[in-house]
């Protein structure tokens, strides 16, 4: 009787112990996989929702990068500008495009194959010589499409500086590649 409590005790402690402690693992794996299966379930579950936000927002954001691109577009233009009437020796006072064009641009997604064209009034001072320098500088710019309006003011007596007011049409986005 002693060898066959011996014998169980053995068996126990050298076959069965090591196996359960093996199919304890064994189904601590199973519910590990089983779990990691629920995990990538739901996931594919979600991932079409997930690209589709995700493509509403890229296009969200290209609408976005748009405008601030027509914006950046406009002054980059005004800078330009300012720069080469200094450059000419005339003073731009005043600089207007008309506000009903700002906010169609703002509201449009400029598009690659379509050109974007903005009215742009300046009131220029200086000195007569150095308009038509400043205008010839501008007539050969990438942005320049045509004059839509121009007016000189000068005083009776001639002397002194005179006023322009020049109203042209500019190409939106010709200089990016260039400032």
């Amino acid at each position: 009787m002693v060898l066959a409590l011996t014998l169980i005790g053995l068996w126990f402690f050298l076959l069965y112990t090591p196996l359960h402690k093996e199919q304890a693992a064994i189904v601590t794996q199973i519910e590990e996989a089983r779990q990691q299966l629920d995990d990538f379930k739901t996931i594919m579950n979600k991932l079409p929702g997930f690209l589709k936000i995700r493509k509403k927002l890229e296009a969200e954001r290209s609408v976005l990068r748009s405008k601030l691109y027509a914006k950046n577009d406009i002054l980059m233009l005004f800078q330009h500008l300012y720069q080469q009437a200094k450059d000419e020796n005339v003073m731009i006072t005043e600089i207007s495009p008309p506000i009903e064009e700002l906010l169609q641009l703002n509201r449009i997604i400029p598009d690659s194959n379509q050109i974007q064209l903005l009215n742009i009034n300046l009131k220029l001072q200086g000195r007569y010589i150095d308009f038509g320098r400043f205008i010839s500088v501008v007539e050969k710019s990438d942005y320049f499409r045509g004059i839509t309006d121009c007016k000189i003011r000068g005083s009776k007596s001639g002397h002194g500086d005179i006023q322009l007011q020049l109203g042209f049409n500019a190409m939106l986005g010709s200089l990016k590649e260039k400032v």
